[in-house]
């Protein structure tokens, strides 16, 4: 085995590295939290009038998604908020009869340590979704969704999705909510099938992209939020060069533009629900122009409901980061420079 593939085989073991695993990570949370997750939406069924879902990096992302998903199904109105939004935006909304999910890796991030403390002055009830059950949000909050895996993207989505199934139940919204949550089921089967797949082609796709020093992400619909954490949480926290998201049915709104003289480099995520055709559009475009476009096109993925196809997506672009990541030199995909070393936070705050 050359040096190249002896580096990714360690990096499947990284924590952060939960793609050649998920399958197992996601089956897991269904055993143990699916009925929770669903009980907790029957039980709080008409007891608040605003949801509220916070988090900051690339929690923040994976509830831009649930917020997607509720939004399809859901009557009760529901806002996503960096965590240190909720303290600044003070909204007045947020009072004892909202309900704020909050979702945190380490249970320890300084926003969101700090958001669910105001959440509870303010009177609202409050539910974390964490891996470690002794943390300080554990702690604080009324209701704790724990999960022990590196699955840090999807949980948040699949717990939400599953409250959604429960708070829906006797509504216009009872079928949609539930052929979701079939859809979530089938899932891991899914991601083994098509990451075994994608473990082959990531290292040719990676090559591709490796003389870029900057890359433009785009995706729409329930693909943009993915895109956003592709580019602000991972290229740059783990390639390590340039990224810039847009969504891509918004390009044509200015960015467009500074293709007249500038090349570009793309990685574009191609959804199957209804901005597939926009999206279309905007990735011809761009080849036309003499950019290069890496696609990832979630029709590859089978029978996936299009509001989920992100849980698949995020593991095979994590196959495009990891190659990506090694062949420039960077071989421990748990270390960071910076996060976790009190930079731009006060002294014993454990993360970032």
């Amino acid at each position: 085995m050359d040096e190249l593939h002896q580096h990714v085989q360690r990096a499947k073991e990284s924590l952060l590295f939960s793609g050649a695993k998920i399958d197992e990570h996601l089956s897991a949370f269904l055993s143990d939290q699916a009925e929770v997750c669903e009980k907790l939406g029957r039980e709080w069924s008409g007891r608040f009038e605003h949801l509220f879902l916070v988090g900051s990096g690339g929690s923040f992302a994976s509830l831009q998604t649930a917020k997607y998903i509720l939004d399809r199904v859901l009557h009760s109105p529901s806002d996503v908020l960096m965590s240190y939004e909720v303290l600044w935006r003070k909204p007045w909304r947020l009072n004892e009869k909202a309900l704020v999910f909050l979702a945190s890796y380490s249970g320890e991030t300084e926003d969101t340590v700090a958001a669910l403390r105001f959440a509870k002055e303010r009177g609202a009830r409050t539910v974390v979704i964490v891996a470690k059950t002794e943390s300080t949000m554990a702690q604080e909050a009324d209701i704790v969704i724990p999960y022990d895996s590196g699955a840090i993207y999807e949980v948040p989505i699949a717990a939400l999705t599953l409250f959604a199934a429960g708070l829906a139940q006797a509504t216009a919204a009872e079928a949609e909510a539930e052929e979701l949550a079939r859809s979530l089921e089938a899932l891991p089967a899914v991601l083994r099938r098509t990451l075994d797949l994608e473990e082959q082609a990531a290292e040719c796709k990676a090559r591709e992209l490796l003389r870029a020093n900057h890359l433009y992400v785009l995706g729409s619909g329930p693909l943009g939020p993915l895109a956003y954490k592709v580019a602000m949480s991972v290229v740059m926290e783990n390639v390590r060069i340039g990224a810039t998201f847009s969504d891509a049915c918004e390009w044509r709104h200015g960015p467009a533009e500074a293709l007249e003289r500038l090349r570009g480099d793309f990685i574009v995520l191609l959804g199957t629900d209804e901005s597939r055709e926009l999206t279309l559009r905007t990735i011809d475009f761009c080849r036309a122009q003499g950019s290069d476009v890496l696609v990832y096109d979630t029709a590859g993925f089978g029978d996936v409901h299009p509001l989920l196809t992100p849980l698949v997506m995020n593991s095979h672009i994590q196959w495009l980061i990891v190659y990506s990541a090694i062949l420039r030199g960077i071989t421990d995909l748990d270390e960071r420079v910076f996060m976790g070393h009190n930079v731009l936070a006060p002294q014993g705050t454990l993360w970032p």
